[in-house]
């Protein structure tokens, strides 16, 4: 079940929302428009965390001593991206 919000904002944060919700845009209600910045920032903070997380898996990596130069990694790569493309009949 929706639950509403309400919002004060400056008068020209809503000028820009108006002008943003007028029905000739992208977005018809300021309700949609918030849900739109609403989702892409979630998107956003979900990346970061993935981002995150990698970093951490790198640094322990890094740790454990199981790193690779940065040539054994392009050459295993290159072979990977050959294998996949002689797989795929390309």
């Amino acid at each position: 079940m929706p639950s509403s919000l309400h919002v004060s904002l400056p008068d020209e944060m809503r000028q820009f929302v108006d002008q943003r919700t007028n029905g000739r845009k992208q977005f018809s209600t300021p309700s949609e428009y918030v849900r739109a910045l609403i989702r892409d920032d979630m998107a956003r903070e979900e990346e970061r965390a993935y981002v995150y997380g990698e970093l951490r898996k790198s640094t322990a990596d890094i740790e454990a001593g199981r790193i690779h130069a940065a040539s054994v990694v392009k050459q295993r790569t290159k072979g990977l991206i050959e294998k996949l493309r002689s797989e795929a009949g390309e």
